[in-house]
């Protein structure tokens, strides 16, 4: 049987879908690159080749994972018509797509992160993650209050800051407490709180 050529690029993706099941399933200490080439149907030698080591293969997985969540923050709050609404909608969203849709990778996700601080060289990653999920929260409180035509009287990487710490307790939380409504519902005031201490005021239309 002649052997089937896969595109580099293609064949890393694939990898990292499997290497993220497998992390979802089974956790970090679990997670083998040979568990990865069984999940993906490869052999050994191809994981190894396309991630030489299981660390590359980790910081591949971590960056799919937030460009996901990423995705889904701008697909978001398009159509809002005030600045709660339309952080409420990417709440909501993000909540009920990414974190209640597949609650194990976002487990697998606290182990990353954990795994990146205590490993040398990798402490960068944890930072990396947190400095890209602050910059798409910010970018999408500006936006927003651009959209519906309000200034912020907080700056709103205070306000992303504040947002992404109570999400990261309140998802840490659900993971233990696997309430969906309860969550659901500490998400949407916590949203609330924050839209009020933005305290957005309307722009000034000039005459």
């Amino acid at each position: 049987m002649a052997t089937v050529y896969v595109k580099a690029d293609i064949r890393r993706r694939q990898l990292v879908t499997a290497a993220r099941r497998v992390l979802a399933r089974q956790g970090l200490a679990g997670s083998t690159l040979r568990a990865v080439a069984a999940e993906a149907g490869v052999a050994l030698g191809t994981v190894h080749y396309a991630f030489p080591s299981k660390e590359q293969l980790l910081r591949a997985v971590l960056e799919d994972v937030v460009e996901d969540i990423s995705t889904v923050l701008r697909e978001s709050s398009a159509t809002s018509t005030d600045l709660e609404s339309g952080i409420l909608a990417a709440a909501r969203t993000v909540w009920s797509t990414v974190v209640e849709g597949e609650p194990d990778e976002h487990l697998m996700q606290y182990e990353l992160s954990i795994w990146a601080l205590r490993t040398a060289g990798m402490a960068d990653l944890a930072r990396w993650q947190y400095d890209r999920y602050l910059d798409l929260i910010t970018t999408h409180w500006q936006q927003v209050a651009a959209r519906v035509g309000v200034t912020l009287s907080v700056p709103a990487e205070q306000l992303a800051r504040l947002q992404l710490a109570g999400a990261d307790g309140l998802l840490l939380q659900h993971l233990v407490s696997r309430d969906a409504r309860r969550s659901m519902s500490d998400q949407e005031t916590l949203v609330r709180q924050l839209v009020r201490y933005a305290d957005p005021q309307p722009i000034a239309r000039e005459r």
